[in-house]
């Protein structure tokens, strides 16, 4: 006689995004003990260029007479490439969304950047976010990440569960 015990239904896998304005980092984390894994990771090296690097034009300038005027730019060349990179992390959360595979999302930027990433995310994306912190742990790894992670999580008000040491 075949005996069958019922084991406990594995919990989904949550996405994380980690980022700021030049780097960000996409993690499954196990929802029943909080461990995280990368799988995947952005740069945006432009933002960190100067705003001659960037290729930019010169402000325009406008002559009468002797008097001239400079007309400078509406948005500073290193804004427009943080909405590029936003609008490039949105999209990408937006493709997570399409595959069903996560049932919640929880992004931690920095907090000029985040702002950013909030205007590119979609309705549906929005749906599924779990939290949006304003903190950038981009420089931290391992065990010290998680640790960051499940923290802001918590004081954000999402239930988390350490990750087992």
């Amino acid at each position: 006689m075949t005996i069958f015990k019922p084991i406990r239904p594995v919990q989904p896998l949550e996405a994380v995004l980690v980022a700021n304005a030049s780097r960000a980092r996409l993690f499954e984390r196990d929802a029943e003990n909080g461990a995280m894994r990368e799988t995947a990771s952005f740069v945006h090296p432009q933002t960190r260029l100067k705003g001659q690097a960037l290729g930019h034009d010169r402000p325009g300038h406008a002559h009468k007479g002797v008097a001239s005027t400079a007309f400078p730019p509406h948005t500073d060349p290193h804004q427009k490439e943080h909405t590029v990179f936003a609008r490039e992390l949105g999209q990408r959360l937006d493709v997570l969304v399409q595959t069903r595979r996560y049932p919640h999302i929880a992004v931690l930027a920095s907090n000029p950047f985040l702002g950013e990433l909030n205007k590119e995310i979609s309705p549906a994306t929005r749906k599924l976010l779990q939290a949006a912190v304003a903190l950038d742990l981009t420089a931290f790894d391992g065990a010290e990440l998680e640790h960051r992670v499940a923290e802001a999580l918590q004081e954000a008000g999402v239930p988390v569960p350490m990750a087992a040491d």
